[in-house]
């Protein structure tokens, strides 16, 4: 069903022959045929391994296929982490109520007050790079990908802010990745599920590092064009899918041939300088787009920063703000994940918890809604 829905001409031909019009046959197909088809997969191979033998019913087998919360852009669980949830009964706690909004608010802020308003910045020059220089080029880069950051970092807050007002607890599929040291580490802070996911299902079953470099070589490659064809089945995904391979790869050999820790920043530079690059094949499908972007950022000659001071101070500084608040949250990720997941305790912890809460509410309210979008994951 996953791979007739994603990759079969089957949809096409429904739109194009259905009496309901575009607007509708379009919508056909269910929301969300990815996540919940990846917790199935999950179920079934853990039950066929023994790993999850307690008996289970219909609705159980329902409700952890398809728990609104996570359904449309995960996190994916296993069985034995949201499962028991179900059969037991729920009661309205206020300390996870309290916990849950704040995170409600924390995610809605990540998403509609810096990653919509990033897309407000990049969109503009993404979509007419002709008149736009290298450098400008390459600032839009690094904005999209904080972009995409903030944008799936939102939905995992509101998918865990969700699942917390209504008693459940959501696992974490998302932990600061850029402050990762190397490829490696990154792929263990972003989505953590679906790494996880590849990892116990395709890497280990190929054999990983059990059987030997070539083999080592051969699991990376196929778990990730795999990663890659899952986001879909055109060309950029698969060369998404085959860069982050070799990097990995590349990050793998530099830990091999020493380990010594001043080999560390040499790791951590080779992450922080490639990965903005890898998003711009999520960005762009044609392959020619994506080339020209690249031939517009390395042709130095071309590079007018004058021209990128224009463009982003305009708009009542929205670059600098955008920008400033981004840097803040990625740098006291740690600190805010731990003022949210914690119930205050004193008078004056509730008192702040009550206005950080009101001011969240009222920017939301305020500017919320301007240049509002789709979640990025959505389209995969």
């Amino acid at each position: 069903m996953l791979l007739s829905a994603k990759y079969s001409p089957i949809p096409q031909i429904i739109n194009d022959s259905s009496a309901f019009g575009q607007e509708y046959s379009e919508n056909i197909l269910p929301l969300g045929l990815s996540f919940y088809a990846l917790q199935a997969i999950s179920l079934l191979i853990e039950i066929n391994k023994r790993r999850y033998s307690s008996k289970i019913s219909f609705k159980e087998v329902s409700l952890f296929c398809g728990f609104f919360p996570v359904s449309i852009a995960g996190p994916i669980h296993r069985p034995d982490q949201l499962i028991p949830q179900f059969t037991s009964p729920k009661s309205i706690d206020t300390s996870n109520l309290h916990i849950g909004i704040k995170t409600l608010i924390f995610g809605f802020i990540c998403k509609l007050i810096v990653a919509d308003k990033l897309a407000l910045l990049v969109d503009p020059v993404f979509s007419n790079l002709q008149d736009h220089n290298g450098f400008l080029v390459y600032s839009s880069t690094i904005l999209y990908s904080l972009q995409i950051y903030f944008d799936f970092w939102g939905y995992s807050l509101i998918a865990i802010g969700l699942g917390k007002c209504l008693g459940y607890e959501i696992s974490i599929n998302f932990r600061n990745p850029y402050a990762s040291k190397s490829y490696q580490e990154f792929w263990h802070r972003w989505h953590i599920s679906l790494s996880k996911w590849l990892r116990d299902y395709v890497y280990i079953p190929l054999g990983g590092r059990r059987r030997g470099p070539i083999m080592f070589v051969l699991s990376i490659c196929v778990t990730f064009l795999l990663s890659g064809v899952w986001h879909g089945i055109s060309i950029n995904f698969i060369l998404w899918g085959a860069i982050h391979a070799v990097l990995f790869l590349l990050d793998n050999i530099l830990v091999n041939v020493t380990q010594e820790k001043p080999l560390i920043p040499y790791r951590k530079l080779l992450f922080l300088l490639t990965i903005p690059f890898t998003w711009l094949i999520f960005r762009f499908e044609e392959l020619d787009t994506q080339l020209a972007v690249l031939n517009s950022i390395f042709n130095f000659s071309g590079w007018s920063i004058s021209q990128a001071m224009i463009y982003f101070g305009s708009g009542i500084n929205l670059f600098w703000i955008t920008l400033s608040v981004s840097i803040m949250l990625i740098a006291h990720s740690k600190f805010i994940r731990q003022r949210i997941e914690s119930a205050p305790q004193t008078r004056r912890a509730m008192i702040m918890d009550c206005v950080l809460q009101t001011a969240g509410m009222l920017l939301l309210i305020l500017v919320g809604d301007i240049g509002s979008r789709q979640f990025l994951y959505f389209s995969f």
